[in-house]
């Protein structure tokens, strides 16, 4: 699904980068990066010209660091596609990405990763990465997939936990590709997963939450497993 390109380092807070493509989408691209929580400190921001939010100044060290390195693979990618500005934090704390731009970040254990594309057309895009826990996932299976989800699943993949992780991970990409839409919040039964095979899915939404995003419709997306993160992506021009 991500085809790297590039690899750096800003060791030793940063010290593995990555960036390149989505293998099947190549106009949109990502920054990877492992960062190193004990070797954080407030003026990497400054360092990095990362704007420090004030709504982080009660946050703990493994927030403050995790929002360091998502932003600053955003900000590679702006560099990478020649767009000045940075991606801010809406009042909703969502990442606001500047005009012309679309994109979407997650972080995971010390991992943080950010797509982005750039166009006249809006797109909707969303990743999400996800560490695998496979106690956690088989204690909320239930609360993440259904039955007919569940059966799915058992169809394709022999790892129940991974699966539901799949299925977890897919939707969070769901809810950030329409958030600028649907600005509300919905929960996990508001799509289901209809299909999956080898680095793809497709959901489904069992609501309708504008008038463009009705019941029925279908998303498909992409993931990959590289243990122990899954990363799911959904990205498509509207």
């Amino acid at each position: 699904m991500l085809q790297t390109l590039s690899h750096s380092s800003l060791a030793p807070f940063l010290p593995l980068a990555s960036e390149g493509v989505v293998s099947a989408l190549p106009q949109v691209r990502f920054c990877r990066a492992t960062f190193e929580r004990a070797h954080y400190n407030d003026a990497l921001f400054s360092e990095l010209n990362i704007p420090f939010p004030a709504e982080l100044a009660g946050a703990v060290i493994k927030r403050r660091a995790e929002y360091l390195a998502g932003r600053w693979c955003s900000q590679q990618l702006l560099t990478a596609l020649r767009i000045t500005g940075v991606v801010e934090r809406s009042a909703q704390r969502a990442p606001h990405w500047p005009g012309g731009v679309f994109g979407s970040i997650s972080h995971a254990e010390n991992q943080a990763l950010a797509v982005a594309v750039c166009g006249t057309a809006a797109w909707r895009i969303g990743i999400d990465t996800e560490h695998f826990d496979r106690q956690t996932m088989l204690e909320t299976a239930s609360e993440v997939t259904d039955a007919g989800e569940r059966a799915l699943l058992g169809q394709y993949m022999q790892d129940t936990a991974l699966g539901v992780l799949l299925v977890f991970s897919a939707k969070e990409s769901l809810y950030k590709a329409l958030w600028p839409e649907v600005r509300a919040f919905f929960g996990f039964d508001a799509a289901s997963l209809v299909a999956v095979g080898n680095g793809v899915f497709t959901l489904e939404l069992n609501q309708t939450l504008t008038p463009a995003l009705q019941a029925g419709q279908r998303f498909c997306g992409f993931w990959q497993y590289d243990a122990p993160f899954i990363t799911t992506l959904i990205s498509e021009s509207r």
